[in-house]
């Protein structure tokens, strides 16, 4: 198991990116629920780093 301060590390690194991604996104695509965008993609690089690190 993942230390506390790993998995707010973890936590924090990827809600920056996806944060930057979704700046990116916004470009192309305006009319996204910012809100429910990060919180997607937060949860899918979140998955992958669980699942790597498993």
């Amino acid at each position: 198991m993942i230390d506390t301060v790993a998995q707010q590390s973890l936590i924090t690194t990827v809600f920056e990116a996806s944060n930057a991604a979704l700046d990116r996104l916004t470009h192309l695509i305006p009319d996204l629920d910012r809100d429910r965008t990060e919180y997607a993609l937060a949860s899918v690089l979140l998955e992958e780093a669980w699942v790597a690190g498993g």
